[in-house]
């Protein structure tokens, strides 16, 4: 199709005829956008039309609608990278219009879709890049959501997902240019009003991450630029102070978003990145900017729990208002001050953090990491006495409430704080505060900071103090409860920085005070040194061991020594040939920085030449620059009235012969145009006097018109009164006319309108009849269909009837059959086991014979099994063979018939007197030891060869016992166990089951070849 609309006029003009396709609904409307956006996107990517033209531009956004239509994002965003790649280099403002047509109308549509829904904390936790599951799908059916919430889900949710993907396609095609950055900054903020309005908190921190991912490229490529950072940011052109702004605006509303969206972390990593921008920046940013960045800092402080940096923030922020000229109204300058003051005196005075963690010299240190880090973001270390010192300085004290000034005196500047009144004074003002709504959140730390200040006091002058005395002391407190109180001692005892030590005495109900000894952060200094003591008194006088012991002990470490004596050579050759790789290793890295080094320097090299040429191409436009301007100089000279012949342009100042020149031609100006209001002047004067002079005359001219004018209004008012009395005359006449025809006129309308009214009447019968005769149709159909619907069913059930009989009918006769083959197996193994018995009994009665020990080895070694083929033996091949024979006994070969043999493969050697594997017994058969008359197979019963394990009389492959056994040769009909031939998974079409591994009825037997293996 690309041949035919390479032209983007051709294939615009496809499009729109696709588009405008009358009377089609909405699925042929569907498919024809989707043909008009392949003809666009192959004009789009055509090779041969590849110069930009306005018809792209229109192109472009007939494009995005429709893709804006279907909710094909992945399809807009192949198509701006294309265009992209048409249009940057040679109009970049079309880019940006298209992008923005793009964010705009995007916005547009969500904002349609937001309209029909009616709770939007549903969606807020549905991640809008994964896609929705089967399963998801099936659950949606089956929960019994309402009506809104699958509004929410089936149209709210496709336009939320498709505007965040609109966001991502944008920020993508519009990093790392200079020319786009303010239309970056414009859709980065757009996307975080996005997260803030629809709540989206997992797609802003991916839009964190996306952001944080373009300023990394840009710090990577501003520090070491490779050919591919170079390919790649051939539009960004470095850090200039707009690009800092505008990057530092982003990330300020990045900071508000998560902090209106509780996502501290991101807040955090924002203050990073805020930090990492600032160092491209010489100058230092706007006081309004970073006011209202330390303002959003305080409130995540304050969330973390970080009271010092809190502190600092909303300081920073007050002085930074101040520094400003920000005129606030009175009450909420008198507000943020007591925010502040109240901000600096809730810092606690020691660290209660690694009381939380197991490891409490770990987690102090990693939070004094973490404060050190915040700080030097910040810029400056501060401390809880420097910045309580500063709200004097600063006279911040005297802004603030008079309760809160209060407060900093009681509990900061007083210089003794007696314990026993300390909360009745300060009651008054938490009670203030308390009812304040922004303060009220400072309250609880200030009482915690009380309690500590009343402990402190305590244990100046008292070394215990009842329980109940305390709690008399901070009775007031609203957080001051028993339980509250001891936590905070037990803080302040886990704390070693600190200064007291209290410890609760629940049987005595008092609280003891303790002065902090230098050698109380070591308690178990002495243990650590008995120990240690101990230890070298062992080295130094061991315990003579005993000479038995001592060999006996090496003895038994002798092999482990010797063990690892071989081991450590192992190790030893093991350690030097990694040191051996080591240092090829280390070889090959010098080597590989040696050539880093010198691709550096020739790189260097590089770049140094190419600075050199291009300063002598901008020596080159310089000196072109200044022809230029000397030429225009002299035209602009020309043009004023000055010579130019005698003036040297090198050595005289242009711009002072250019004022010279401006200031001669602006007095030649305003001399002019002091003329031209003297003239303008007189002319004023000529104008008045002619004015009086003609105004008697135009006086007496206006009362002659107004007299003429009053004569001709009588006359016509008197014509008028005329012609009104000859219409009057008129309309008498004709009123009497129609009063003669008005009785015809009634008439005929009263029977016209009755004739219209029995029409009517007719017609609504008729209609009424026909609906009842279609009523009555629809009846009889609906009648009829259910009729032969009910009689299809009962034939459905007839012939699910006659099945179910049929399928009874058979398993009956399956039934009847196999009772009769377990009958016929059960006959046939009784006369087996007498046949057997008998046999055994002639056995038994013959004379035994004496055999030597000799003897017995060469016929044990006689009658032990022959190795057999991995396939099978010849002796099963020979038993297979005679498996349609008539049955012998088990085992037989030659024998006559029913007689039966030692299962040895034989025929001379001792007499039959004993069976396979007998010694020393009479009757002593395979595998049996202790009992006279064991089989092989058999653990626990008399059973035969082959039996049950557990017991009963099966037969060879019979676990379960007592089921019938289809031996070799037995007809198909035997049921069939578990051995040659033996049923495994069950039923199967043409008789009993057979098992797996099992041979075919009408297969032949399997036959190892000639060399004993297959």
């Amino acid at each position: 199709m690309s041949h035919f609309f390479q032209k983007p006029e051709n294939a615009l003009k496809r499009a729109n005829e696709l588009l405008n396709t009358p009377n089609a609904d909405a699925g042929v409307v569907k498919r024809q956008k989707r043909n008009a956006l392949e003809i666009l996107h192959e004009a789009l990517i055509a090779k041969k039309n590849r110069t930009w033209q306005p018809t792209h531009e229109v192109l472009m956004v007939t494009y995005l609608n429709i893709t804006i239509d279907l909710q094909l994002g992945r399809i807009a965003k192949d198509g701006l990278h294309q265009y992209r790649n048409l249009v940057l280099a040679q109009n970049p403002a079309s880019l940006e219009k298209v992008l923005l047509f793009f964010v705009s109308e995007s916005e547009k549509r969500v904002a349609e879709a937001r309209k029909h829904s009616t709770e939007l904390s549903i969606l807020a936790s549905v991640d809008l890049e994964s896609s929705q599951s089967p399963e998801a799908v099936m659950m949606s059916t089956t929960t019994a959501e309402d009506s809104a919430d699958r509004t929410d889900r089936a149209l709210v949710l496709p336009w939320l997902r498709f505007m965040w993907e609109t966001y991502r396609t944008v920020l993508d095609i519009l990093r790392c240019n200079t020319k786009l950055e303010g239309l970056y900054k414009q859709v980065a903020l757009s996307a975080f009003a996005f997260c803030r309005t629809y709540v989206r908190k997992i797609e802003f921190r991916r839009l964190c991450e996306i952001l944080r991912t373009h300023l990394y490229t840009m710090q990577r490529h501003e520090a070491t630029p490779t050919t591919q950072s170079i390919r790649q940011m051939r539009g960004w052109e470095g850090w200039s102070a707009e690009s800092v702004e505008l990057h530092l605006t982003i990330r300020f509303d990045q900071l508000d978003a998560a902090t209106h969206l509780e996502l501290f972390t991101e807040g955090f990593r924002t203050v990073d990145d805020i930090h990492a921008i600032m160092q491209f920046w010489a100058t230092p940013p706007k006081a309004a900017i970073m006011a209202t960045f330390y303002k959003n800092l305080a409130h995540i402080f304050y969330v973390s729990k970080n009271h010092l940096l809190h502190a600092f923030a909303l300081f920073k922020y007050y002085t930074l208002l101040q520094r400003e000229g920000t005129v606030l109204p009175d009450p909420e300058q008198r507000q943020l001050a007591s925010a502040v003051v109240l901000a600096s005196l809730s810092i606690p005075i020691r660290n209660h953090h690694s009381i939380l963690l197991e490891n409490a010299e770990t987690a102090a240190g990693l939070l004094e990491e973490k404060d050190e880090h915040m700080a030097a973001l910040l810029g400056y270390p501060p401390t809880r006495r420097q910045l309580l010192d500063d709200m004097t300085s600063l006279r911040i004290v005297n802004t603030a409430l008079p309760e809160v000034a209060a407060l900093y005196d009681q509990l900061y500047r007083s210089s003794a704080i007696d314990p026993l009144r300390i909360v009745s004074q300060i009651q008054p003002s938490l009670a203030v505060l308390t009812s304040h709504s922004s303060l009220n959140a400072y309250v609880p730390f200030l009482e915690e900071l009380t309690i500590h200040l009343v402990l402190e006091q305590l244990t100046h002058v008292y070394s215990s103090v009842t329980l109940s005395h305390f709690y008399n002391m901070t009775n007031g407190l609203s957080s001051a409860s028993p339980r509250e109180i001891e936590q905070l001692i037990v803080r302040s005892r886990k704390d070693p920085t600190a200064s007291v030590r209290v410890r609760i005495d629940h049987a005595s109900q008092c609280m003891r005070f303790s002065p902090v000894l230098a050698f109380e952060s070591q308690a178990k200094h002495l243990t650590r040194l008995g120990k240690s003591l101990q230890t070298v008194l062992d080295k130094v006088t061991p315990p003579p061991p005993s000479c038995s012991s001592v060999t006996l002990a090496a003895k038994k470490t002798l092999p482990a020594t010797r063990a690892a004596m071989l081991h450590r050579r192992v190790r030893i050759e093991q350690h030097k040939e990694a040191f051996e790789k080591l240092q090829v290793e280390k070889a090959k890295a010098d080597a590989r920085k040696k050539a880093e080094a010198e691709a550096h320097r020739a790189k260097l090299e590089a770049d140094r030449l190419e600075h050199e040429a291009k300063k002598r191409e901008l020596e080159k436009v310089q000196k072109i620059k200044e022809d230029i301007a000397r030429k225009d100089a002299k035209s602009i000279l020309a043009k004023l009235g000055k010579d130019t012949a005698d003036v040297d342009f090198d050595t005289m100042d242009k711009a002072k012969l250019l004022q010279e020149a401006k200031d001669k031609a602006l007095k030649a100006k305003e001399d002019a145009q002091r003329k031209l209001k003297d003239a303008a002047r007189t002319l004023d004067h000529i104008v008045r006097a002619t004015r009086e002079a003609e105004f008697p005359i135009l006086h007496a001219q206006f009362q002659a018109k107004q007299a003429q004018d009053k004569l001709a209004f009588e006359q016509t008012w008197a014509a008028a009164l005329v012609a009104a009395e000859h219409a009057h005359t008129f309309a008498v006449s004709q009123k009497a006319l129609y009063d003669q025809s008005q009785p015809l006129s009634t008439a005929f309308r009263a029977a016209h309108e009755a004739r219209q009214r029995v029409k009517v009447q007719e017609k609504l019968k008729q209609e009424a009849l026909r609906r009842q005769v279609e009523a009555l149709e629809a009846k009889v159909d609906r009648a009829q269909t259910r009729k032969a619907d009910h009689e299809a069913e009962i034939r459905r059930q007839q012939e699910a009837e006659r099945k179910r009989v049929e399928l009874e009918a058979r398993a009956e006769r399956l039934r009847e059959e196999a009772a009769a083959r377990d009958a016929e197996d059960a006959r046939r193994r009784q006369e087996e086991e007498e046949e057997a018995e008998r046999v055994r009994q002639e056995e038994a009665s013959k004379p035994k014979k004496y055999t030597p020990p000799i003897a017995r080895d060469q016929t044990d070694q006689g009658d032990k099994w022959s190795t057999v083929p991995r396939a099978g033996s010849r002796r099963l091949d020979e038993a297979f063979k005679g498996r349609d024979a008539p049955r012998e006994g088990f085992g037989t070969r030659g024998g006559g018939a029913g007689g039966i043999r030692s299962f040895r493969g034989d025929d001379d050697g001792p007499p039959p007197s004993s069976r396979f594997g007998s010694r020393d017994g009479p009757s002593r058969d395979f595998g049996s030891r202790d009992g006279p008359s064991r089989d092989f197979g058999s653990r626990d019963g008399p059973s035969r060869f082959g039996g049950d394990r557990e017991g009963g009389s099966s037969r060879f492959g019979d676990r379960d016992g007592g089921a019938p056994l289809r031996r070799f040769g037995d007809s198909s009909d035997a049921s069939r166990r578990f051995g040659f031939g033996g049923d495994r998974d069950g039923p199967r079409d043409d008789g009993p089951p057979r098992r797996e591994g099992s041979f075919r009825r009408d297969a032949p037997p399997s036959r190892a070849p000639e060399g004993g293996r297959w």
